[in-house]
């Protein structure tokens, strides 16, 4: 990171060049005193102090300019060097939680988490409320009345947001911000995760007929491709060619949810359906986004809204179903068409079979049938 001496006029700070997006921070330093400097990066100049003190260095982030003015941030940035001399600083004591967030997290989240978009999504509320506080400061109370806010919306949903602070706090503790999580304690709420929504055979033929009719024939043919194998939307998203078989019989998945690779085997309709996508594609994503360059296309939540509608519309539509209930609806045809749960839970990628048995359910024909076989092998001529 370079490092210039420049002075802090407001008119010296708005003719600084700014990074384009991706390039690593400028660091400019104070021609009165180098200690105080303006980080310079693609979005903003945030103010920082870099020292050192009996052998040891410290930096503190004071917020950004223009919003803090430079005479206000000069008071700060000498009553933390003063602190830091006198021993009376405490390492991120003055440290707001959209600080830490953003100098700590987010970098950990996008190096770490497979999810990273939906770690970030659950920020942007948490921020709002709790942002501006320094991270020693929020209390078990700050965070039950924010999850408290939250109500109206899925247990799941909160459990979440939970999720997210108590990583954030974690952190802080193993950087020896805080002592002890203030997520600590308290009790995620109860979810009612047991799904067992799967498509019927008519729905299946209804589904398809109608996806392939729809206007928009790269998100239709991704849930499709997701019902045909079973394969997670994200997965199907992400897709690329260097990922495809060269013969097109399977894609090899080099990361999935379980943190592994995955080898997914494909049909020939799922191969007729890749090859009419590759034809279209015009880059190296299978379903590459006609909206954003170099990317692929985004979640096809409008397309499976307009399928769904669709099949109202003409009475072959039993009950709402998700995006997910595509893989479930696939679990657990292989299920009953193999009688075999080994298969399934290879061709999901799960790393147990309980995970599977979850996915895999057989329709309420299957139960029955299963239910009547089982009486009539126990007691073949049993008259009531």
């Amino acid at each position: 990171m370079s490092s210039t001496l420049i002075d802090f006029t407001q008119k010296a700070l708005n003719a600084l060049p700014r990074p384009v997006k991706g390039e690593q921070g400028v660091e400019y330093r104070w021609k009165k005193n180098p200690r105080l400097r303006a980080l310079v990066t693609s979005t903003h100049i945030r103010w920082v102090v870099r020292c050192s003190w009996k052998g040891q260095r410290y930096y503190e982030s004071f917020g950004t300019f223009p919003e803090l003015k430079a005479a206000d941030f000069e008071k700060l940035a000498y009553q933390f060097i003063a602190d830091v001399q006198s021993g009376a600083y405490q390492k991120g004591s003055r440290l707001t939680v959209q600080q830490f967030f953003d100098e700590t997290v987010l970098p950990y989240s996008r190096k770490h988490h497979r999810d990273h978009k939906s770690f970030v999504s659950r920020s942007k509320l948490a921020m709002k409320k709790l942002g501006s506080k320094r991270v020693p400061e929020v209390t078990r109370r700050d965070i039950q009345r924010f999850l408290d806010s939250l109500e109206g919306r899925s247990h799941s949903t909160i459990n979440r947001y939970h999720a997210f602070l108590s990583k954030l706090f974690s952190m802080a503790v193993e950087f020896d911000i805080i002592e002890k999580n203030p997520c600590k304690g308290l009790k995620k709420l109860p979810e009612n995760n047991v799904k067992d929504r799967v498509l019927s055979s008519s729905e299946i033929e209804a589904f398809c007929r109608i996806a392939c009719l729809d206007s928009n024939f790269l998100h239709a043919s991704a849930l499709l491709l997701s019902l045909l194998t079973g394969m997670r939307i994200g997965n199907v998203m992400s897709l690329t060619r260097s990922m495809l078989a060269d013969d097109l019989s399977y894609v090899h998945l080099p990361m999935t949810k379980s943190g592994k690779s995955q080898r997914v085997y494909l049909s020939e309709p799922a191969q007729r359906l890749i090859r009419k996508c590759l034809a279209v594609s015009f880059n190296d994503w299978v379903f590459p986004s006609l909206k954003k360059q170099g990317e692929h296309i985004a979640y096809p939540r409008a397309c499976m809204a307009r399928i769904q509608s669709e099949m109202k519309r003409e009475g072959v539509w039993d009950a709402s179903f998700t995006i997910h209930d595509l893989r479930r609806t696939f679990a657990s045809t292989m299920l009953a068409a193999t009688n075999d749960i080994r298969l399934a839970q290879q061709s999901l990628g799960h790393s147990n079979v309980t995970v599977t048995e979850r996915y895999a359910y057989h329709q309420n024909h299957h139960l029955a049938l299963a239910s009547q076989q089982t009486v009539e092998a126990m007691i073949p001529n049993l008259q009531l």
